[in-house]
């Protein structure tokens, strides 16, 4: 038997399936994630207070900054 060496432009064409492959896949986690993110906007958007605004970072830091150390 004699053993099939293998090329660069095989190598070549392995590393662009493999990249065809995990973009792919990647694509695919995306849509999976988007419709989770648009599945939990509508649900908190259903929840009672939802609505209510949340203090930003920088009011809620303000309150503590006359804190005695």
């Amino acid at each position: 038997m004699t053993k099939k060496r293998r090329t660069d432009r095989d190598t070549a064409d392995l590393i662009k399936q493999e990249a065809e492959l995990l973009q792919t896949g990647l694509a695919l986690q995306e849509q999976g994630l988007q419709l989770l993110l648009a599945e939990m906007h509508a649900l908190a958007a259903m929840m009672p207070g939802s609505e209510a605004a949340h203090p930003t970072e920088a009011e809620t830091e303000e309150s503590f900054d006359n804190m005695p150390v």
